[in-house]
C-alpha cells in the first residue's frame, strides 16, 4: 500500500486537470440551457475547443423564444435592447397595462351597475313601504284626534249628566252630629231651616245623607235633596243673610269637574267682587249678572 493514495486505487492512474476537462461534456453545444445573452459569446470548453457558429445560436435564441407569450417576450427582450427598444418595451408595457384596466373598469361598471339596480329596487320597495306606513299613521292621528274629541264630549255630557242629577241637591258644611245613628233629614230641618222662615214649612227633603267619614275637627258634609229646584234656588238666595251667624253653611252640590273649574279661578272672582264685579258660579262656569259667561282669561 502506497503511502498517501487511496485503498483500493493501487492500478489506477490520476487524471490531470486538462483531461477533466476535455472529459467534461460540454453544456453549452447543445443549446439547451443558452442564456439569450450569450448568442453572440465564444464559449471555450478547454484546449482545442472553437467559437460556437452564429447560426447554431440564432436557432437556439429561436426555440427560446417560441415558449414566451407575448408580455414576457416584450420584457425579456427588453431586458438585453437598446435604450430605444427599452422604449418600445414601455410602450407596449404601457398598452397592455391600459387594456387589463379597461377590461377591469368595463367589469366594475357592470358589477355596480347591477348592484345600483338591486339597491334601487330595495330602496323603491323601503319607500313604499314607508309611504303605506306614513298613511297609516295619518290615518292613525286622524282618528285619535275623532277620538279625542269624542272623548271630550262624552266627558262634558257625562258631567251634564250627573250636574242634572243633582239639580236639587245642596250641602250643609261644618254641621257636627251627636250620633252615628242621627237622623240628618230631622238634624237639617230643625233648627236648621228655621233660619229660613218663608220656606220652612214648604221645603220637602227627599234625601239627606252624611258623605265621607269626614274629621274631628271638619264633620263630613251633609247632602240634601229637596223635591223641588224653586226650594233650592230659594234657599241658595237666602243663605247668606240666614246663616250669617252660623257655624256652617250651605253650598251647591257640585260635580267634580265643576268643583275644579269654580277653584280655579275663585281667586281672581273674589277680587272681581270685592271690586264691584258681582260673579256667580253656575251650571259649570262663571257668569256675570246677566248669565253671560265670563271669560278670566282670553276669549276661547
Amino acid at each position: 500500500m502506497v503511502k498517501g493514495r487511496p485503498l483500493g486505487s493501487k492500478n489506477k492512474s490520476k487524471l490531470d486537470h486538462t483531461t477533466q476537462t476535455r472529459l467534461r461534456p460540454s453544456t453549452r453545444s447543445h443549446g439547451t440551457d443558452l442564456d439569450p445573452r450569450d448568442s453572440g459569446r465564444a464559449t471555450h470548453s478547454g484546449k482545442g475547443d472553437s467559437l460556437e457558429s452564429p447560426s447554431g445560436a440564432s436557432s437556439t435564441l429561436t426555440q427560446l423564444v417560441a415558449g414566451l407569450s407575448d408580455s414576457e417576450l416584450d420584457l425579456r427582450m427588453a431586458s438585453n435592447a437598446e435604450p430605444a427598444s427599452w422604449r418600445d418595451a414601455f410602450d407596449a408595457f404601457k398598452t397592455l397595462l391600459c387594456k387589463e384596466l379597461e377590461k377591469g373598469l368595463e367589469t366594475l361598471e357592470k358589477n355596480l351597475g347591477a348592484a345600483i339596480e338591486q339597491l334601487d329596487v330595495r330602496v323603491s320597495s323601503v319607500e313604499t313601504k314607508q309611504e303605506e306606513h306614513s298613511n297609516g299613521l295619518r290615518r292613525a292621528a286622524a282618528e285619535i284626534n275623532i277620538f279625542r274629541s269624542e272623548v271630550a264630549f262624552c266627558r262634558e255630557e257625562v258631567n251634564r249628566l250627573e250636574r242634572q242629577s243633582r239639580r236639587c241637591n245642596f250641602r250643609v258644611v261644618g254641621l257636627a252630629g251627636k250620633s252615628p245613628e242621627e237622623d240628618c233629614a230631622s238634624l237639617v230641618r230643625s233648627p236648621k231651616l228655621s233660619k229660613f222662615p218663608s220656606i220652612t214649612n214648604t221645603v220637602e227633603i227627599e234625601k239627606c245623607y252624611r258623605e265621607g267619614r269626614g274629621q274631628p275637627n271638619k264633620p263630613a258634609h251633609i247632602v240634601v235633596r229637596v223635591a223641588s229646584h224653586e226650594h233650592k234656588v230659594d234657599i241658595m238666595k237666602q243663605r247668606r243673610n240666614a246663616l250669617k251667624d252660623c257655624p256652617f253653611f250651605i253650598v251647591d252640590d257640585l260635580t267634580k269637574r265643576d268643583l275644579a273649574e269654580k277653584r280655579r279661578w275663585a281667586s281672581q272672582a273674589k277680587s272681581l267682587w270685592d271690586s264691584g264685579v258681582k260673579l256667580r258660579f253656575y251650571s259649570g262656569r262663571w257668569r256675570g249678572s246677566l248669565g253671560e259667561i265670563y271669560y278670566f282669561g282670553p276669549n276661547p
